[in-house]
């Protein structure tokens, strides 16, 4: 038996404070890292980071087609190139 998406949304948006930030805390960073985070967010950008890198030019990615088989199997044709999808 599947349960219908409109019954889950329904669920979800009951029930929106299960579990919130203040319950949980923060996780992956010991004190001493979130004190030093929260003084680099804090500080001035001149004061901890060089000036921005400017940004490196792509290729231009062209698209010549996509062909999908009646038995599922797909091919993506990128710059020329064929390209085996799989689903």
């Amino acid at each position: 038996m599947t349960i219908p998406r409109t019954l889950i949304v329904v669920l979800i948006c009951a029930f929106p404070t299960l579990a919130t930030a203040h319950q949980i805390g923060r996780l992956f960073h010991s004190p001493a890292e979130r004190s030093a985070l929260d003084a680099q967010r804090k500080a001035k950008p001149s004061q901890h980071s060089s000036a921005p890198k400017p940004p490196v030019a792509l290729p231009p990615t062209r698209l010549d087609g996509y062909v999908v088989r009646s038995d599922g199997r797909s091919t993506l044709w990128l710059n020329g190139h064929a390209t085996p999808t799989s689903r």
